[in-house]
C-alpha cells in the first residue's frame, strides 16, 4: 500500500511523533521509523504517543475479524488502513516453520524445521509435555474460529488464521490490565530482521495513551528499534518474532524439559529439588561467585530455569546441584546405601560446600597464580565427587550437542555445518537462521563441556583417593 493513507490514518487517530522522527517505507514495502535530525534523541524521552482508542485489542474490536478477514470487511473496519500497513503474508516466526498451512510448498520452511531439532527453539515450540504448541492453535481454529466466521458469512482459511496469528505473535504486547495483549500502531512500524540493540520500549500506565520512550540514546540519522524484552534469547526471538540478534549475550541452553537430557520424573522430585536448590543458594551462593565454571542466575530465574548453561558456557548452580546429586548416586558414601534418590538429593547439601570449595581451589591452581602455589586440596572425598560431577556435566553437554540438528548430521563437526551454511541457496533465509542458531548453541555446550573435562582430567590424574574408605567422611 501507499504510505500516505497510513500517515493520514495516524493523524486522524491522534498518534503523534516527536519532531525529527518520520515513518518511511522501504522498496520492499516494509515500514520503519527513522530519526532524520542531526541531533541525537537522549534517554529517557518520549518519541511517540499512541491513544489507546487506536490500538487493536480484544477490548476495542473483534480481533480475529479485523485482522484475518480485513480484505473481506474492507473499509468497514476502523483499523483497515492500519492493517494494510502490516505484512501481507505470514511473518516467518519459527513457530510456523514447517506448517503446511502457513507456508505451503515452502522447502526452506521444511528444511529449517529439521535443523532446530533438539535446540532451545524446539523447546519454544512445545508445551511441558513435549506436544507442539501449534496443535492447540490448529484445534482452536477448527473448533471455534472457523465455525464462528462461517456463521458470519465469511470464507475463512487456516492460512488466513495463521497469518493473523503471526501478526499478533510478532507484534502485540501487554498494554495494561484492561486491554491485555494489543497491537499498537507505530510501535510495530519496523522491519522485523537482524536488529541492533533496541532504542525504545513501550511505557503504559493508567493514562489514555501508550508512550514509546527511549531506553538508550538514538544516534542522528538512524533507524529506531523497539525492544522485545531485555532478557530474551535468540531461541525465543526466532520462535515469537522471526529474527535473531548477533552476539547472543542473552542466549542460554536449558535442561529439564522433554528432549533436553534431564527431566525430573515427578512432581515430588521437582518439589524436593526446588527446596534443596533454595537451600543451596543460601549455603554456597557467595562461594559460587568465586568460581569461573558456575554462576548463580538472576533471582527471578532461580525457579523458572534452574538447569542452564549461559552465554559464557558457565553452568548454573542448579545444574551443578543436579550433577552433585548424580555423583552421590554413582559413588554414594556407605551411609547413603539405604536412601532413595530424593533423600540423597536432600543430603547432598552437607557435601555441597566442600565440593564447591574444592572446585574454587582447583580453578585457582589452574590459573597458576602466585597465591595458587600455596593451595593444597586435602579433601579427597570432595575431589572424588567433583570428578564424578564434572564427568556428568561434560557428558550431558556433549550428548545434547550431538543429538541436535537434522537427522543424518547430528554430531558432525562445526566445520561440516559451516560448509552447509555457506552453500545454502540465497532464498533459504529460515534455514540460514536455523543453522546459525544451531551452531551458536553447540558452541555454548562445547565450551561448557570442555571446562568440565579439564576439571575431570586434572582430578583423574591428581586425586589420591582411590579407596572407598574415604567416602565415610
Amino acid at each position: 500500500m501507499s504510505l500516505k493513507p497510513f500517515l493520514q490514518w495516524l493523524a486522524e487517530h491522534g498518534v503523534s511523533l516527536r519532531e525529527g522522527l518520520s515513518i518511511v517505507e522501504s522498496p520492499k514495502g516494509e515500514i520503519s521509523v527513522w530519526l532524520n535530525s542531526e541531533d541525537p534523541v537522549l534517554h529517557p524521552e518520549t518519541i511517540a504517543s499512541i491513544p489507546k482508542s487506536s490500538i487493536l485489542s480484544a477490548r476495542t474490536c473483534a480481533i480475529a475479524q479485523n485482522i484475518a478477514w480485513a480484505p473481506v470487511k474492507g473499509t468497514e473496519s476502523k483499523w483497515h488502513t492500519y492493517l494494510q500497513s502490516l505484512p501481507s503474508t505470514p511473518v516467518p516466526i519459527a513457530r510456523l516453520w514447517g506448517d503446511p498451512y502457513a507456508f505451503p510448498d515452502d522447502a526452506d520452511s521444511q528444511e529449517a524445521t529439521r535443523w532446530i531439532y533438539g535446540t532451545e527453539i524446539q523447546k519454544e515450540l512445545q508445551d511441558e509435555d513435549g506436544s507442539p504448541l501449534m496443535d492447540e492453535a490448529h484445534a482452536f481454529y477448527k473448533a471455534d474460529v472457523q465455525p464462528l466466521l462461517d456463521s458470519l458469512g465469511f470464507d475463512p482459511t487456516m492460512h488466513g488464521f495463521l497469518h493473523a496469528y503471526s501478526l499478533v505473535c510478532s507484534r502485540a504486547f501487554l498494554v495494561d490490565a484492561y486491554h491485555g495483549l494489543s497491537m499498537v500502531p507505530v510501535a510495530d512500524a519496523e522491519d522485523v530482521s537482524m536488529h541492533p540493540p533496541a532504542s525504545i520500549a513501550p511505557q503504559t500506565d493508567f493514562s489514555d495513551t501508550v508512550d514509546m520512550v527511549t531506553v538508550r540514546s538514538i544516534p542522528p540519522q538512524s533507524e529506531v528499534f523497539n525492544t522485545y524484552g531485555a532478557d530474551l534469547g535468540n531461541a525465543a526471538l526466532l520462535a515469537r518474532y522471526g529474527f535473531a540478534l548477533e552476539g547472543g549475550e542473552t542466549d542460554v541452553v536449558t535442561f529439564g524439559w522433554s528432549g533436553s537430557g534431564i527431566v525430573l520424573d515427578n512432581d515430588q522430585d521437582q518439589e524436593v529439588f526446588r527446596t534443596v536448590y533454595k537451600q543451596a543458594l543460601e549455603v554456597v551462593g557467595d562461594m559460587v561467585h568465586q568460581s569461573v565454571l558456575i554462576y548463580a542466575p538472576k533471582e527471578e530465574n532461580h525457579n523458572a530455569r534452574p538447569f542452564t548453561v549461559n552465554s559464557d558456557g558457565q553452568t548454573s548452580l542448579g545444574l551443578f546441584v543436579w550433577a552433585v546429586w548424580n555423583a552421590l548416586n554413582e559413588r554414594p558414601p556407605p551411609k547413603f546405601d539405604d536412601m532413595d534418590e530424593a533423600e540423597v538429593l536432600t543430603s547432598s547439601l552437607c557435601y555441597l560446600p566442600r565440593i564447591v570449595q574444592a572446585l574454587v581451589q582447583l580453578e585457582a591452581i589452574r590459573e597458576e597464580t602466585a597465591e595458587a602455589q600455596e593451595i593444597e586440596i586435602a579433601d579427597d572425598m570432595a575431589c572424588q565427587l567433583l570428578e564424578e560431577a564434572a564427568e556428568a556435566l561434560a557428558s550431558l553437554c556433549r550428548a545434547r550437542a550431538s543429538a541436535m540438528g537434522k537427522k543424518g548430521y547430528r554430531g558432525v563437526s562445526s566445520g561440516v555445518l559451516g560448509d552447509i551454511l555457506d552453500n545454502l541457496p540465497p532464498d533459504y533465509k529460515k534455514t540460514r537462521l536455523a543453522l546459525e542458531y544451531l551452531l551458536s548453541e553447540r558452541a555454548l555446550l562445547e565450551a561448557c563441556a570442555a571446562g568440565w573435562e579439564e576439571i575431570r582430567d586434572y582430578l583423574s590424574g591428581e586425586s589420591v583417593a582411590d579407596d572407598d574408605s574415604d567416602m565415610d567422611e
